[in-house]
C-alpha cells in the first residue's frame, strides 16, 4: 500500500544486506572486558543475577539497584547460562544487545516494506546503522537496545493494525511490553500517545479496526506490563517505589536524587541531536519535504511525523538528559530516511559514494597503519593526539583470528567497492557498509588496545587486598566499579554513604585525582596502595588498612543486617 515509486536502478540484493547487517552488528560483541561506565554496572547486574538466580529485584555489589526493569539482564542471564563454556559472561551478555539490534533491524525493514514497497525496506535498517554514533553505544551492554527494539516492534505493529488487528496488535503489545521492561514507564507512555493522537489527528486511523488492534495490544502487554511489577510489589513495597517512584517519575520530573549528574542543560538536544542521528535525520527531513502534501493520505508519513513530535516533546520535557535517551528517535527516522535515500539526485548519490569511500577509507588506514606500527615496534604508535584517550604503555600482541576477521572485511569491501554498484540509494550502501568495515576493523585490531584502556581488570588485579580482612569499606566509589570490584576479586563494599558506621579493617577510597584525599578522614588508617585504570588519568584509587591489629571491622551480624542475605553467604 502506497508503495514508492519504483526506480528503475537495481537494489543490492536481500542477502547481501542481511549479511551486512548481521556482520556490522555482531562485530565487536565479543573479546573484551566490561567498559566503563554503563557496560560495568549492568554487566554487575547481570553477574549478580547469574550467581543469586533472583530474577525480581536486580543487585549491585550486594545492594539491590532498582534503576531499570530487569529486562536486559534476564536475556543476557539466559545468555551467559546457554553460552557457558563456549564466552566469557561478558561477551555472553553482551550478546544481548546485538540480538535486540537484529529484531529492531527486521522490524524496520519489514515495516519500510509494508509502507514504502519491497525493495525499499532493506534500506530502513541500513539508515538505522548508518547512523556512527549509534555503533559504540549499541555494541555495548545497553538497557536502551532492547527500548529500541520496542519501539521498532511497536512501528510494525501499527503499519498492519488496520488490515489484521489481531497479530498486527499483538506485535504491537510485545513492542509496547518490551518497552517497558526495558525501561520502564516512559517508552510505553509515548507509544500509547502517537496511538491515541494518529486517530485524533488523521481520518484513516478512525475506524473500527484500528480499535480492536489497540484493544488487542492492550491485552498482549499486560503480562509484561502487570506480572513483574506485581512481584517486585510483593517483595518489597519500598523497592518499588524506589523504582517507580524515584526513578521513573523523579527522573522525568528531577525531583529524585538518582537522577544527579544526568540534569538536561539548555540546548543539550538542539546541540548533540544533528551529529547523533546523522544522516537518517537529514534524509527524514527531506523526505518530509518533499512529500508535504502526502501527509494527509500517507499512513506512513503521519505515523513518523506524530511519533517524532511525541517524542522530541518528552525528550524537551525530561528533567534528565542523555544521548542515549534519542534512540526511540531513529525508529520513524530510519522508517522516512529509507525512501528518501532511494529518491536521492543520481549525482548525489555518487558524491555520497566517493565522500564514504575516502572518509571511511581513511579512516580504516589509520587502523591498519597504527595497528603495522604495533606489529613492528611493540609498542602503542606515538601520536599525540591518541594517546590522549589511549595508554601510550600497551603492550601489543599479534591475533591470528583478529588479522583474519580484518583482511576478510578489507577484501571484501575492495570487491564491493570494485563493482560500482548503481541504484538509487546507492549513497546510503555505500556509507553504512564503509562504516561497518571501519568498524570491523577497529574492533579486531585495535580492541586489546582498547580493552586495556576502558577495563578494570588490571587495576582490580594489581590492588593488594589482604586475605584476612573481614570487610572492606569504601567511600566514592562508583556504580560500575563497584560492580567490576565484585566481578573481578568477589568482593562486595560497605559503602560508607549508605553506612556511615561501617569501620572495616580495609578501606577502599575513589576520588579525583587532582584533589586526592584530603576530604576524607583517613584518622586510624594508613595507605597500602594507589592506582587507576590505565585509560583514566582524571580518576583515582586509594587502599587503605587499619593502624590497629585489633577487630575494627563489622560483626557478622551487622554485615547480615546491611547486606542481602544471599549476597553474604555467597
Amino acid at each position: 500500500m502506497h508503495a514508492f515509486p519504483p526506480s528503475a536502478h537495481r537494489h543490492p540484493s536481500a542477502l547481501l544486506c542481511v549479511a551486512l547487517i548481521v556482520v556490522f552488528v555482531t562485530a565487536g560483541a565479543v573479546g573484551h572486558d566490561p567498559w566503563k561506565a554503563d557496560e560495568a554496572y549492568v554487566f554487575g547486574m547481570i553477574h549478580s543475577m547469574v550467581g543469586s538466580g533472583d530474577w525480581v529485584a536486580p543487585m549491585l555489589g550486594g545492594e539491590y539497584f532498582m534503576e531499570k526493569p530487569p529486562l536486559y539482564y534476564w536475556v543476557a542471564t539466559l545468555f551467559v547460562t546457554l553460552l557457558s563454556g563456549w564466552l566469557a559472561p561478558p561477551d555472553a551478555a553482551r550478546l544481548t544487545s546485538s540480538f535486540f539490534m537484529l529484531v529492531a533491524c527486521g522490524a524496520l525493514w519489514l515495516t519500510a516494506r509494508h509502507w514504502w514497497g519491497r525493495q525499499v525496506g532493506r534500506y530502513a535498517p541500513l539508515a538505522l546503522l548508518g547512523c556512527f554514533a549509534l555503533a559504540p553505544q549499541t555494541h555495548l551492554m545497553m538497557p536502551d537496545v532492547p527500548l529500541l527494539a520496542g519501539f521498532a516492534l511497536s512501528a510494525y505493529g501499527h503499519a498492519r493494525l488496520l488490515e489484521r488487528p489481531l497479530a498486527s496488535g499483538i506485535v504491537l503489545g510485545v513492542g509496547v511490553g518490551i518497552a517497558f521492561l526495558a525501561k520502564g514507564l516512559l517508552g510505553p507512555l509515548a507509544i500509547g500517545a502517537s496511538a491515541v493522537l494518529l486517530p485524533l489527528c488523521f481520518r484513516q486511523w478512525r475506524s473500527p479496526a484500528y480499535l480492536r488492534g489497540l484493544r488487542n495490544a492492550f491485552a498482549a502487554s499486560l503480562p509484561f506490563i502487570v506480572v513483574w511489577p506485581l512481584a517486585l510489589y510483593l517483595r518489597s513495597p519500598l523497592l518499588f517505589r524506589e523504582w517507580f517512584w524515584e526513578n521513573n517519575l523523579g527522573r522525568f520530573f528531577g525531583f529524585s536524587g538518582v537522577a544527579s549528574g544526568t540534569e538536561q542543560p539548555t540546548w543539550f538536544w538542539a546541540h548533540n541531536l544533528p551529529w547523533f542521528t546523522f544522516p537518517a535525520l537529514p534524509l527524514a527531513a527531506f523526505l518530509l519535504w518533499k512529500r508535504r502534501g502526502e501527509i494527509g493520505s500517507h499512513p506512513a508519513l503521519q505515523y513518523a511525523a506524530v511519533t517524532l513530535g511525541v517524542l522530541m516533546l518528552t525528550l524537551a520535557a525530561s528533567a534528565s538528559a542523555r544521548v542515549i535517551y534519542a534512540l526511540p528517535l531513529m525508529v520513524p527516522l530510519a522508517l522516512l530516511a529509507a525512501p528518501a535515500a532511494c529518491s536521492l539526485p543520481e549525482r548525489f548519490n555518487r558524491l555520497w559514494v566517493a565522500g564514504a569511500a575516502i572518509l571511511f577509507g581513511l579512516m580504516s588506514l589509520l587502523v591498519w597503519s597504527g595497528w603495522g606500527i604495533m606489529m613492528f615496534t611493540g609498542a602503542a604508535p606515538a601520536w599525540p593526539w591518541l594517546l590522549r584517550v589511549l595508554p601510550a604503555d600497551y603492550l601489543p600482541s599479534f591475533d591470528a583470528g583478529a588479522f583474519a576477521v580484518a583482511l576478510a572485511a578489507t577484501l571484501a569491501a575492495l570487491g564491493l567497492a570494485s563493482r560500482r554498484y548503481r541504484f538509487a540509494a546507492s549513497g546510503l550502501f555505500a556509507w553504512t557498509a564503509s562504516l561497518a568495515v571501519f568498524w570491523v576493523l577497529l574492533s579486531t585490531l585495535w580492541m586489546p588496545w582498547l580493552d586495556y584502556a576502558k577495563s578494570y581488570r588490571s587495576v582490580f588485579a594489581a590492588m593488594p587486598l589482604p586475605d584476612d580482612h573481614d570487610c572492606v569499606a569504601s567511600i566514592g566509589l562508583g556504580e560500575g566499579e563497584r560492580a567490576m570490584l565484585r566481578y573481578f576479586s568477589g568482593l562486595n563494599t560497605l559503602r560508607r554513604e549508605q553506612w556511615p558506621g561501617a569501620g572495616c579493617e580495609v578501606l577502599l577510597v575513589q576520588g579525583y585525582a587532582v584533589e586526592g584525599t584530603r576530604q576524607v578522614d583517613l584518622r586510624g588508617y594508613h595507605q597500602v596502595w594507589e592506582g587507576a585504570r590505565p585509560g583514566d588519568s582524571w580518576q583515582r584509587f586509594w587502599l587503605f588498612r587499619a593502624d590497629r591489629s585489633d577487630p575494627l571491622p563489622m560483626s557478622g551480624a551487622f554485615l547480615e543486617a546491611a547486606m542481602p542475605d544471599h549476597t553474604v553467604s555467597e
